[in-house]
Parts: structure tokens; C-alpha cells; sequence
């Protein structure tokens, strides 16, 4: 599975009800999207408890690199990057994956990305959140917390919706 990311991060007097309307009326068109485990709507209001800048940053789960590669060569993302900008796109392998329940339960989404340590025991690393993924290109350790209320010291979003696609049950197994 590959978790990805891109973030838009928008002026201080941006009207976030535009993303937060945009996420309503169109989050549902990626339910039942082939190769997607979930795709979290993630948005932050700088005036919100511990998060600094208006953002849209949606989160997503993919099955394989074709889903992903489908969606991102799609009508909708070359929307979106008309309307909003061309994104730095960030992936990560995931190494462990909550259920997809425990995200639609959840308010918030909270991001640590932390280094990892050269030469150290890979096969130790010290994974405590729902979602862990990693970057071997930049040697970069994700964990997602998904909750009730935004968590200090990290990168905190509101969930606006989360979207269910369609992928192959063994694949989609969270890895323990």
C-alpha cells in the first residue's frame, strides 16, 4: 500500500468555508474509486488549537501505484491543480494501516514525520500510531493519529470526509 500526501497551504485570509464547501459537495465522488483504500479530506484553520496556516492536505491510501497513477492523471486532480496550484506530492510505503472505520470515526488527523536514524535496526523502529509509513528515499518515518482533538507538537487537520474505494480484500488487510 502507498500513502500520499500533497498539501496546499493558503493566505491567512483565506475563506476556508470554500474548501470546506468544495470537500462537501464533491468528497463522495471517490467513494467506490478502484484501488483506494480511503482518501482523508484534510483541512486546518490557522485560528484552530495547535495548528498554524490555512490548508487543504488530503491523505490517501492507495492499493498499488496504478490506482494511484489513475487518479492522478484524471479530470479531477487536473482540476484541482487548476484551481489550486501543482502540488509536491509526497509517498510513503505503509508499514501499518488502521481500519478504515477508525478514520471515518475520527474528527481529527494528526501527522509526526520524523527521520530515521542511519544504521539503525529497521526492523525496530518505533512505530506507535494507526498509520505508519515510511520514505526510504529520505529516510523518513510518517505516523497518523486519528482522534477526537488536534495533538501539540504535531501537524493537525480536521477530517471534512473520508471516501472508501474498492480494493482486494487480502490487500487491504492492516499489517500488525
Amino acid at each position: 500500500m502507498i500513502v500520499m500526501q500533497y498539501r496546499f497551504t493558503l493566505p491567512a485570509d483565506y475563506d476556508m468555508a470554500f474548501v470546506e464547501n468544495r470537500i462537501a459537495e464533491n468528497g463522495a465522488k471517490l467513494d467506490g474509486y478502484a484501488g483506494l483504500l480511503f482518501k482523508a479530506y484534510l483541512v486546518s484553520r490557522r485560528e484552530d488549537e495547535y495548528t498554524e496556516e490555512n490548508r487543504y492536505a488530503p491523505l490517501y491510501v492507495w492499493e498499488d501505484p496504478g490506482a494511484m497513477a489513475r487518479f492522478l492523471q484524471s479530470p479531477g486532480f487536473r482540476k484541482l491543480t487548476q484551481d489550486f496550484s501543482w502540488p509536491q506530492i509526497d509517498t510513503w510505503l505503509a508499514l501499518r494501516l488502521p481500519a478504515v472505520d477508525e478514520v471515518k470515526d475520527a474528527a481529527w488527523l494528526s501527522i509526526d514525520r520524523q527521520p530515521i536514524a542511519a544504521h539503525g535496526d529497521l526492523s525496530a523502529l518505533a512505530m506507535h500510531a494507526p498509520l505508519c509509513a515510511w520514505d526510504v528515499s529520505r529516510w523518513q518515518l510518517l505516523q497518523v493519529e486519528f482522534g477526537d482533538a488536534p495533538q501539540a507538537g504535531m501537524e493537525n487537520y480536521r477530517i471534512g470526509y473520508v471516501a472508501s474505494g474498492v480494493t482486494d480484500p487480502i490487500a487491504a488487510t492492516p499489517h500488525a
